[in-house]
């Protein structure tokens, strides 16, 4: 007997080339058949998904979700199982001196599964990502980093960094090249911030396109930049209105992008970007609290309305699938196990409503574009387990309007 049968839906992963209206059969936690490979006499309790669309578990690979400890931190199944997501990554609120604290007090009691690119710096960022001295190399505790990566391998999936004009002004590669070290010693990637973030202080601030060539070259195949759709100084796109040789020469040598929203997306950036035939590898929500309104929950986009930004700049529904689901599993090393809708998979999976219409999108610098299409999050199953949307899809999710309110 079946614990679950998904009935009726699209079940859409084109990462496993799968498209067809058909069931999808759940026990003990595992994706088990689908389609005709259901055997009827065995359907227990069953979930209607007409007119849905069922995807592998959706994988939000860049979130800010160490509440309380941080002062920009969401709760995790507000940006998770609540809405859409199965799987989300926490970027660098973490390092090695509370990270226990991360594991025990928020992991442990999230319902959204959560892994962790470990800060290189010892705390993370606990109050503000503008208090520069967190940043620093007198912050880095190399040797205890790589310890704590080798200890929380089930957790911790790679390294946070930074490539930043102000840093760079402040402290040269000081602070990205011990990242490195670090994940060279340990074999996981690291994950790059662009764009301009720090103040430089009284240090003069290198020029804009400067920056990336001082970093990315040394990336490694696997390596993620983020933020290729930033409108900050010092992103991929250069002064030019081109995307930087150094990033072309990077992405032909393995090194991946990830959208990275937060308060970095730009549409006029991002239509420069893909008009160069540069597609991000993934796409992810930088989900975070309002700065400067600690732990007042506020946000104003996530996970699924980013990929409904990505269909009103032409990407391909296919794409921004593989991208959310397929893609992100690979750079967590869990493609063995989420991310597809293959039997034997776990039984993470979203059901959403490609909802036709006039949708308006904002951008984070003021700008707007119209689309066609919007997600909307229905049912959430995590590990066999359904999960209804709450208030928060309305706040990370909606942020979008009808053409004409």
């Amino acid at each position: 007997m079946y614990d679950l049968v998904i009935t009726g839906g699209r079940l859409f992963d084109p990462a496993a080339g799968i498209d067809q209206v058909a069931d999808l059969a759940i026990r003990d936690g595992r994706i088990v058949a689908l389609g005709a490979d259901v055997v009827r006499d065995e359907v227990g309790a069953t979930l209607d998904a007409h007119g849905l669309l069922v995807t592998p578990g959706l994988i939000d690979l860049h979130v800010h979700a160490f509440e309380y400890a941080t002062d920009f931190g969401v709760p995790p199944d507000a940006v998770g199982v609540r809405c859409g997501v199965t799987t989300i990554c926490d970027q660098g609120s973490a390092g090695h001196l509370n990270l226990p604290a991360f594991r025990k007090f928020v992991i442990e009691h999230a319902a959204t599964e959560m892994r962790l690119f470990i800060a290189i710096t010892a705390v993370g960022v606990p109050k503000g990502s503008m208090l520069t001295v967190l940043h620093s190399p007198e912050a880095v505790e190399l040797e205890p980093t790589i310890h704590a990566i080798e200890t929380n391998r089930d957790l911790v999936r790679g390294i946070k960094a930074h490539a930043d004009m102000g840093a760079f002004a402040r402290w040269g590669t000081r602070v990205f090249d011990l990242a490195l070290e670090a994940a060279n010693a340990t074999g996981v990637p690291v994950y790059v911030h662009t764009g301009l973030l720090f103040d430089p202080g009284d240090h003069p601030m290198p020029a804009p396109d400067e920056v990336l060539p001082m970093a990315v070259p040394k990336l490694r195949p696997g390596d993620i930049i983020a933020h290729p759709f930033t409108n900050m100084p010092g992103g991929i796109l250069g002064t030019n209105g081109k995307v930087q040789p150094v990033v072309k020469e990077a992405l032909a040598r393995g090194v991946l992008l990830d959208v990275g929203h937060g308060a970095h997306f730009s549409f006029a950036v991002a239509e420069r970007v893909l008009a160069e035939g540069i597609l991000p590898y993934s796409v992810s929500s930088d989900v975070h609290a309002d700065f400067n309104d600690p732990h007042g929950r506020k946000a104003y986009y996530g996970l699924i309305e980013t990929m409904g930004k990505l269909l009103a700049l032409g990407v391909s529904l296919a794409d921004v699938i593989r991208m959310a689901t397929w893609h992100p599993a690979q750079v967590l090393r869990e493609a063995d196990r989420i991310g597809s809708l293959r039997p034997g998979y776990q039984a993470d999976v979203s059901l959403l409503l490609l909802e036709e219409g006039e949708f308006v999108f904002p951008d984070m610098v003021g700008d707007t574009r119209r689309g066609h299409l919007r997600l909307v999050p229905k049912k959430t199953i995590k590990r066999g387990v359904v999960y209804e949307p709450g208030e928060a899809a309305g706040v990370y999710q909606a942020h979008y309007a009808l053409a004409g309110d």
